[in-house]
């Protein structure tokens, strides 16, 4: 008797098993502890703007973790690590010279060593074991902003070494371009900028970057911060600083715009000027000057002014500009 019972519940079960299937929406909802959080649809029929702050609750957002590495040269360094990660898959595809840290943990303060050593094993690899690109500084103790400084100026070089001059590939970060330069023009460009309230205005693609940027800020520093450098108002030297740039070649042709497209005479030699601007278009000699009856572009190279106070001009862009030529020696132009 109770073997037919059970026969016929267990039959029963069978036979209403499909009924509950159809019964379903879909499959079983026996929650699957792997597969992704389902996000809830909200439908708002409120008109009241206020019922959307209320009915929705922002997921928090994670604190970033904190560093012991100083906000300037943190910076740096997260930016070094992505453009020497990227320079090595170039050069190596997946693959990464034996010692390689790959280290990116900004709450490590050994993270500008770690980096460094990283650069190193990368610059063995690519150019042999005592093999460096001119100028590298190589590792040096110092603090974590002069070390990441360092790691830029070295991965540059080295990135010059193994692609075209100032090529670089997909997704660099790059950094100031005055950290290509060696030390004694960082510092002095970087002294001036945050003492002298001086801004540095050189085209950063120049190829001679480095070698415009130490010219003008030597000269700023020359004219504004070195003992005498400038003279007591109504002095003597003053009176003769004002005329002290003159007109120096007797082919002096001035122009009334910069790409010497407008020629309207010759400035006769020994005619005082006033430089005001120069061109930072690369390899340009113009320079905007003043005088008595005229402002003109003339090359530079026909004055008497050096080429140190030359690069310190500031970009003729950023100045306003009245070129006219109302002396005896101008020429109409059409």
């Amino acid at each position: 008797m109770r073997r037919a019972i059970f026969l016929m519940s267990f039959i029963g079960l069978v036979l209403a098993l499909p009924l509950v299937l159809v019964a379903q929406d879909g499959p079983a909802t026996t929650p699957d502890p792997f597969a992704p959080a389902a996000q809830a649809t909200v439908t708002f029929t409120s008109n009241d703007p206020s019922a959307f702050d209320s009915a929705v609750t922002p997921e928090p957002t994670a604190a970033p973790p904190a560093s012991p590495i100083e906000p300037n040269a943190l910076l740096l360094l997260t930016d070094a690590r992505n453009d020497l990660d990227i320079l090595a898959s170039q050069n190596m595809g997946g693959d990464r010279p034996v010692g390689w840290t790959g280290s990116g943990d900004v709450t490590n303060v050994q993270l500008p060593i770690l980096i460094r050593l990283d650069l190193e094993l990368l610059a063995g690899q690519l150019m042999g074991a005592d093999q460096r690109p001119a100028g590298w500084f190589g590792a040096v103790p110092s603090t974590a902003y002069a070390i990441a400084r360092d790691i830029r100026h070295d991965l540059e070089l080295l990135a010059d070494q193994v692609n075209p001059p100032s090529v670089r590939p997909p997704g660099w970060r790059g950094a100031d371009p005055v950290i290509r330069c060696d030390r004694s023009v960082q510092t002095l460009v970087f002294v001036l900028e945050r003492t002298a309230g001086y801004k540095l205005s050189v085209d950063p693609l120049a190829r001679d970057f480095c070698r415009m940027a130490e010219l003008q800020a030597t000269a700023y520093a020359e004219s504004n911060l070195l003992p005498n450098a400038k003279a007591p108002k109504g002095s003597n030297s003053q009176a003769a600083s004002n005329g002290a740039i003159q007109i120096s070649s007797p082919y002096a042709v001035a122009f009334l715009d910069r790409f010497g497209r407008r020629p309207t005479g010759s400035i006769p030699v020994g005619e005082p000027i006033t430089p005001v601007a120069r061109s930072y278009t690369q390899f340009s000699k113009m320079m905007l000057v003043r005088g008595n009856g005229f402002e003109v572009f003339i090359d530079f190279s026909a004055s008497t002014i050096g080429e140190n106070q030359f690069a310190a001009l500031p970009d003729v862009n950023n100045v306003s500009t009245q070129t006219a030529c109302t002396v005896s020696w101008c020429k109409s132009v059409p």
